[in-house]
């Protein structure tokens, strides 16, 4: 690895100082993608030696999943149809109840 002089920095114009760290930025540009050229080779070595498909590949890389709809944990007294997770805003039928434990759907 090579040693930077840091102490002709402290005497450099600006002008200097923005040339010598756009040429870092893009050596650093050039570094970064030839490490994810050489991971993504890897990944397609690994991938071929095991049969591994495309889709199995990322569902092994993927971080987040859907959810599905938060299940109902409470229900309008009036109007069945109508029911409420628990999160976000209540809705003024939940809020404007008396006993809104009361509300709360069995077993959810």
């Amino acid at each position: 690895m090579t040693q930077f002089d840091t102490t002709s920095w402290e005497d450099a114009s600006l002008e200097e100082l923005r040339a010598a760290e756009e040429k870092l930025s893009q050596a650093i540009a050039r570094q970064l993608e030839a490490r994810k050229r050489e991971a993504l080779d890897q990944i397609v070595r690994i991938a071929t030696e095991h049969d591994l498909t495309y889709e199995e590949v990322i569902a092994g890389v993927r971080t987040t999943t859907k959810r599905g709809k938060a299940p109902a944990l409470y229900r309008h007294p009036e109007k069945p149809r109508q029911t409420w997770c628990g999160k976000g805003e209540a809705p003024d039928w939940f809020k404007n109840h008396p006993d809104p434990e009361k509300l709360r759907i069995p077993d959810a």
